[in-house]
């Protein structure tokens, strides 16, 4: 606990070796023995060395090799003082790069969801995780979600906004969402797309330029999509995530999207009322939690998203910019309640743990 609250973390990466997986592929499946024999070749690379070649550091994070242990996740909890956990996948970051029309996104989401099940996952100990969807392949993601929906420790789906064509409001993934809202499971899209190699636009030379533009972009991208194509009016009772972006985009964002379809109103037939108020009904992760101009600006920014019932506290840990709960507890004009919301209430009742 923080300051008497529970803490819910919606937003930790569990950085599973991808070799880990090979296990728990089917014995006759292809792609055990080429994830066994090259790991390094089953999903496309993120270039850029976020650690600055060691001038940025952590001193609690020990992970620059991009693994982990079952056991220390329980010890990272008790050392930030998180209560909760929501493990996200970190191969499905690189899962969701994969362009070809193979069975890749589907083999390794099952083979990560199959790990966290055997040696990760512990409801009894706050330990949560979401089923990393193969936008690639609605079919698929499907059958993950059949089979794996119901296990205990899995609360929501889990979307990457950096690499679905088309983006997420197009109707081939209403399958997806009339299931998750059937059966109430929120979905998560998380930011991606910050590669300095694969970037939208080609020529940056500094990943400080890609990181500052890629995580946001992706995410302003899907959430025109899912508004402006009336996922939010489909799937009235599906409860929507953006995190990995911060909020003070967002304000500025309604109201970009409400001056364009109250110009172009008949273009958008689905929608009852303006952008902004759907966007106000979704939930948004706190993390990065970008420096404000001022207090009373920041304050402003919660106020218009929709108040600290839109937000949920996440990490990011162990990335090297990770925000530890301080980040919630240390904005001084949130009342003891907003901040009991905000650390980890919403994520109670969104996520139902």
């Amino acid at each position: 606990m923080t300051g008497g609250h529970t803490v819910v973390d919606v937003d930790a990466h569990y950085l599973e070796a991808i070799e880990e997986l090979a296990p728990y592929f089917d014995e006759d499946d292809p792609w055990r023995m080429r994830l066994q024999e090259r790991p390094d070749r089953m999903t496309p690379s993120n270039t850029p060395d976020h650690y600055m070649y060691g001038r940025i550091s952590r001193d609690e994070v020990g992970y620059l090799d991009g693994k982990m242990a079952p056991e220390e996740v329980p010890a990272t909890m008790e050392r930030l003082g998180i209560d909760k956990i929501l493990m996200l996948s970190h191969t499905a970051i690189g899962v969701s790069r994969i362009g070809a029309q193979d069975a890749r996104p589907y083999v390794l989401s099952k083979g990560y969801l199959e790990y966290m099940l055997d040696q990760v996952l512990d409801p009894s100990a706050g330990i949560y995780t979401a089923i990393p969807v193969p936008h690639q392949d609605p079919q698929d993601a499907l059958t993950l979600i059949d089979d794996y929906a119901d296990e205990p420790g899995v609360v929501a789906l889990c979307l990457l906004t950096a690499g679905p064509e088309p983006p997420l409001g197009h109707r081939r993934y209403e399958p997806v969402y009339e299931v998750a809202e059937r059966k109430g499971l929120p979905v998560i899209f998380h930011a991606g797309g910050s590669s300095l190699d694969d970037f939208y636009i080609s020529g940056f030379e500094r990943f400080i330029e890609s990181h500052s533009l890629g995580f946001l972009w992706s995410v302003m991208a899907q959430v025109t999509s899912v508004v402006m194509q009336g996922v939010p009016e489909k799937f009235p009772d599906l409860d929507i995530v953006f995190q990995e972006a911060g909020i003070t985009w967002v304000p500025g964002y309604m109201a970009r999207l409400d001056a364009e379809y109250l110009k172009r109103r008949a273009e958008v037939p689905l929608l009852e009322k303006r952008p902004s108020e759907y966007m106000k009904g979704f939930y948004y992760g706190t993390q990065p939690m970008d420096f404000a101009l001022s207090n009373d600006w920041l304050e402003a920014t919660i106020e218009a998203l929709g108040g600290a019932s839109s937000l949920m506290y996440a990490s990011d840990y162990p990335h090297w910019d990770y925000d530890p709960p301080s980040t919630i507890t240390d904005i001084p004009f949130l009342s003891d309640a907003e901040r009991g919301r905000i650390l980890g209430g919403n994520a109670e009742a969104v996520f139902g743990i």
